[in-house]
């Protein structure tokens, strides 16, 4: 019979020797657990941000809604004070009768420069509130009735368009 003995073979035994001691490797993240994280996330991603941009949206158009609301009372105040509109829409914040813009008001109706107690809107700038959607103060005053709109072209979450508020 064959008698084999490992002192013939030092280098398998150092082979042996070598696994048997050997430090377990520590093994990463292999490519297919990777692909399952970055598609759950992905997953939550698509859950949780059209929500996130409808509040964006929504508080927009409350903020909006403040605005108008708050410079149409200032319009009214100006009107019911001075027995016209506004000239232009900058004459409800003017510090005094003699800053009004114009005589006459869009429909002919003079202007009582005297019975002018404003300004009838005090903003955080010191000026008018800017339009949440346009950025600007651009609002769209008819001063022959005192009415005013946004100037924004895009629609609101409920499909009106936020030039007709």
């Amino acid at each position: 019979m064959w008698n084999i003995y490992l002192s013939d073979y030092p280098e398998v035994v150092m082979c042996m020797v070598r696994y048997l001691t050997a430090k377990p490797k520590l093994r990463g993240f292999t490519l297919i657990e990777m692909l399952i994280v970055i598609c759950v996330i992905a997953t939550l991603a698509m859950i949780v941000i059209p929500r996130l941009t409808a509040a964006k949206r929504h508080a927009k158009e409350v903020q909006l809604a403040g605005n108008l609301k708050q410079l149409r009372d200032a319009i009214e105040r100006f009107e019911a004070t001075t027995g016209a509109w506004p000239p232009a829409l900058t004459d409800i914040i003017a510090p005094s009768g003699a800053a009004i813009s114009a005589d006459l008001d869009g429909a002919g109706g003079g202007v009582d420069r005297t019975a002018y107690d404003g300004p009838y809107i005090i903003a955080i700038n010191g000026g008018l509130p800017k339009d949440p959607f346009t950025e600007a103060v651009d609002w769209n005053l008819n001063n022959a009735t005192g009415d005013i709109h946004s100037t924004s072209t895009l629609r609101a979450l409920d499909g009106t368009n936020y030039s007709t508020w």
